[in-house]
């Protein structure tokens, strides 16, 4: 059984994750009245918040789950996520706006965040191993070979940007400061963590929130770019190769949904 404090965990995680793609997502350019810090230019807080809205996805899911084995899925992307934004934010703290609550909102949470979901899990891992399962719904290989590619990719660039963020106009599409390149490397990293820990599960049934969130991520970061296209500044197939790689992300999750459903319907 999944315990109630991690269940209060995820739920209230997700709750926060929605506000924040909110006000990333449907602000983007108001992020220097209603956020933790002023980003620019509006495509790039766009992208965070389809990023926070996909992990909010992710862990309202996990939350409705009773059992462990079904919810322990967000626990990996959302560790890595979680641990590499605070990283960030304690590099670049004094690009926060310390003088709202917003700044110190997000720096209490991402402190707190981290040795209270490590404390969550152990207490989860002291409980009795849950029987075995019935009914698993393997990988296919073209879903392991997209989850592989597109795991990779993530954490490669993803680790680009975190450790070199000057380079971030040669591998991006468009403008990012040291903070913004670092705060999306968290989120590709997060998410290529999550590609990875799924093609390890190797169970749709087990993996239906991962799925859904894995759709959300690819169909919100697409609308993303599509709102505030004019924000690009990459020449040649770079634009092209990012809508043609979030498409991709796209139909493996609703892939991932579709096949879970109709398995679990004939079952």
């Amino acid at each position: 059984m999944l315990t109630p404090g991690l269940r209060w965990f995820l739920g209230i995680a997700a709750a926060l994750a929605l506000i924040a793609g909110v006000l990333l997502f449907g602000l983007a350019t108001e992020t220097d009245r209603f956020f933790s810090w002023t980003i620019e230019p509006p495509l790039t807080a766009a992208f965070l918040g389809a990023a926070y809205w996909a992990a909010f996805a992710l862990l309202a899911a996990a939350a409705r789950e009773t059992a462990w084995p079904p919810a322990r899925a967000a626990i990996p992307p959302v560790f890595a996520i979680a641990v590499l934004l605070l990283v960030a934010t304690l590099i670049h703290l004094d690009k926060f706006d310390m003088d709202s609550i917003f700044g110190w909102f997000w720096l209490i949470v991402y402190i707190g965040v981290t040795p209270l979901l490590v404390f969550l899990v152990i207490r989860q891992a002291r409980q009795p191993a849950p029987e075995p399962r019935r009914g698993a719904i393997p990988l296919t290989p073209p879903v392991r070979l997209a989850l592989a590619l597109q795991g990779a990719v993530m954490l490669l660039l993803g680790a680009a940007l975190f450790i070199a963020p000057a380079d971030a106009d040669a591998l991006w599409p468009w403008t990012l400061t040291p903070l913004t390149a670092r705060a999306i490397g968290a989120f590709l990293v997060g998410f290529g963590v999550g590609a990875a820990y799924g093609m390890l599960e190797d169970d749709l049934s087990l993996l239906r929130g991962a799925a859904l969130a894995y759709a959300s991520l690819g169909a919100l970061e697409l609308a993303a770019i599509a709102l505030h296209g004019s924000d690009v500044t990459a020449d040649g197939p770079g634009v092209a190769l990012y809508v043609a790689f979030c498409a991709t992300v796209l139909a493996t999750g609703v892939y991932g949904l579709v096949r879970e459903r109709s398995a679990a319907s004939r079952s």
